[in-house]
């Protein structure tokens, strides 16, 4: 929650789900191994059974409810809405992202809102874990004699799964894909796996004194590298990719076979208040992305307070206490068939008491009404729910409960199918696809240009660069710029201040991305003097990156990095680097877009990250001083300065 809340201390928070997928790998393994080593089979129907108790009707009702609030509150998430509720219900929400290119690790610098269903990537994984998984172990069982050798072979899966995301990953890109994928994010799942074969649970409550310490220490040395971890990693860090995962998975697995021994970490993890989150901890993770996000669209842009914090974790927890309490423990003790005609028979007898309840008992027909008839009918005022009839009290809370949830069904559903909206302002749209079209048409009719300079560009200068008593004027013919959804937006007035601009800008764009585009244009030969690069809105920006960039624009070339401003979590550690590069001095000059619209925010759309047109005229300018000041460097000693 934390690191979806975007807490800068908290940027590994995304290693929490393999800390789960290890508990979830290990106690399913245990579960099914223990009925295997009983009945002598394994029972796949009832071992499907209960999980679709467990986790498909508190799922249900937050989708019915995520969608009938997110149609009140962001109707234009309805677009997206749709097939996420099908992927949702189908539990192929990772591949679904994965084949719309849903950023995990930039989900709050789109440009709208995060949508409310992104999150159920990792139960869909684990569900698909829950479908297959039986059907394999109950193969290793079956073919493979001996413990050692089915450990064995699973822990070759997990590395084989590790393997494939190290082949399937880029550095520096969008690590989305590999992260959504079942083939690719497998190893924590078959580790705890391996640990439930290799220290079943019964053994791990039953080791001697010596052990048990042993276990405790691993529980406390695991526990210390996922805190390291979680601190030091971030989404976009390539030693993640596997290692990092694979880490966090071992140390997850001694931090669980402690916590299942009868130690000191048994205890602590046993106190009540953990074990009371532990059970609605299912419940937490499937209502917190919709909380954060949903809250989101309410507050719009702009960075979020530790009160809005507290908020939205309170409403987590509530959430989840009632999903908890009404929905998931009556249909896990009594099942969702007994409990529905459960509910329909408290209706039924609210509907039919108040007629019983005319008709009173002998006594208190022979009696006087005002007569007391003892303490207990003493009157305590009008207020006093002792007044009230015991049916009543007892009916309100289905009651309540059966409103609010067809309110809620018939808003998802309207909600559903009405015609959709857009979900960024028409404007911005129309914005972007000019700087589209403008980006475009600079690739198409300009290529043949930049290449006939090619010979000098490299190598020296433009002449234009310098005359006497004037600053260094820039040409557009003198300038190549590669960017992100910025650019794009701010791609007209770029073109407006320096005429013949080559731009090469793309939404959603990252630095490897863009690195490689600036690696095609140099091997081209029509890569020319001023090289501007204004990335880092959608992920970060690593020191090694910047090195390559230096090295493929060489020493005659001028490097212009333009900084990013806006709600992303790394913004801050983005900025720094580009800072840092340009402080280091040589051919490099930095076009601060910060500190320009910090001055000015309400230049931007209300994404809080893109400029409205007259901000896309400063971020120009912004690029001109920048590139005007790089020339200015290598200018003769009597040419003047800018100031």
């Amino acid at each position: 929650m934390g690191f979806h809340e975007g807490a800068s201390e908290l940027s590994g928070g995304f290693l929490g789900v393999d800390i789960f997928f290890v508990l979830s790998g290990f106690l399913i393994t245990d579960l099914l191994v223990t009925r295997y080593d009983t009945l002598g089979r394994l029972d796949l129907r009832d071992f499907w059974t209960r999980r679709a108790r467990r986790l498909l009707p508190a799922l249900a009702v937050m989708l019915v409810v995520v969608t009938a609030a997110a149609s009140v509150i962001e109707p234009t998430q309805e677009v997206s809405l749709r097939p996420a509720l099908l992927a949702a219900v189908t539990y192929t929400s990772n591949w679904y992202q994965i084949l719309h290119h849903v950023s995990y690790f930039a989900a709050f610098s789109q440009l709208t809102a995060p949508a409310p269903l992104d999150h159920l990537w990792s139960l869909a994984i684990e569900e698909q874990f829950y479908l297959l998984w039986p059907l394999i172990l109950w193969f290793l069982l079956f073919r493979l004699n001996g413990r050692r050798s089915r450990v064995t072979v699973i822990l070759l899966a997990a590395a084989a799964s590790a393997l494939v995301m190290a082949l399937q990953y880029t550095p520096g890109g969008d690590p989305s894909g590999v992260y959504y994928g079942t083939d690719t994010h497998a190893s924590a799942l078959l580790i705890g796996a391996a640990l439930a074969l290799a220290y079943p649970l019964a053994s791990l409550g039953s080791l001697p004194a010596a052990q048990t310490k042993r276990l405790d220490a691993a529980g406390v040395a695991g526990l210390a590298v996922l805190a390291w971890a979680i601190g030091h990693f971030s989404g976009n860090d390539p030693a993640v990719y596997p290692v990092g995962l694979i880490v966090a998975a071992l140390a997850a697995a001694c931090l669980v076979a402690a916590a299942a021994g009868n130690g000191v970490i048994a205890v602590i993890t046993s106190l009540p208040p953990l074990r009371w989150v532990g059970v609605r901890s299912y419940g937490m993770y499937l209502w917190h992305w919709p909380v954060i996000a949903l809250a989101a669209a309410l507050a719009g842009s702009g960075p979020t307070s530790a009160w809005t914090w507290l908020i939205e974790t309170g409403v987590t927890i509530a959430l989840a206490a009632a999903s908890w309490r009404f929905i998931e423990t009556p249909i896990l003790q009594n099942g969702l068939r007994t409990t529905i005609r459960h509910w329909r028979q408290q209706l039924a007898d609210i509907r039919t008491r108040p007629a019983d309840a005319r008709t009173r008992p002998a006594d208190a027909r022979t009696r006087p009404a005002d007569a007391p008839t003892g303490p207990a009918d003493a009157p305590t005022g009008p207020a006093d729910v002792r007044t009230r009839p015991a049916w009543r009290r007892r009916g309100s809370v289905p009651v309540a409960v059966a409103t609010v949830t067809a309110i809620a069904v018939v808003v998802a559903v309207f909600g559903v199918v009405r015609p959709s909206e857009s979900a960024t302002p028409p404007g911005l749209l129309r914005q972007v696809a000019e700087g589209q079209r403008i980006s475009s048409a600079s690739q198409s009719g300009r290529t043949v240009k930049a290449g006939a300079h090619k010979s000098t560009a490299a190598s020296s200068p433009p002449a234009t660069a310098c005359r006497s008593g004037q600053q260094p004027k820039v040409s557009g013919d003198q300038v190549t710029a590669v960017g992100d959804s910025i650019m794009v937006a701010s791609a007209a007035a770029l073109n407006a201040a320096m005429p013949g601009i080559y731009i090469d800008a793309q939404v959603g764009r990252q630095m490897q991305s863009g690195l490689a585009a600036i690696q095609d244009l140099a091997a081209a030969g029509t890569l020319r003097h001023i090289v501007v690069i204004g990335l880092g809105t959608n992920g970060d920006v690593t020191a090694g990156q910047i090195r390559q960039l230096r090295q493929v624009i060489g020493p005659n070339r001028d490097l212009v990095l333009v900084n990013t401003f806006g709600p992303m979590p790394w913004e801050h550690e983005v900025n720094a680097e580009l800072d840092a590069a340009a402080r280091q001095g040589g051919n490099v000059e930095l076009a601060n877009w910060n500190k320009a619209i910090a001055a000015d925010p309400s230049l931007l759309w209300p994404d809080g990250i893109h400029p409205q047109p007259s901000g896309a005229k400063l971020y120009a300018r912004v690029v001109l001083a920048a590139a005007r000041a790089a020339l200015s460097r290598a200018q003769p000693s009597s040419c003047p300065k800018p100031h």
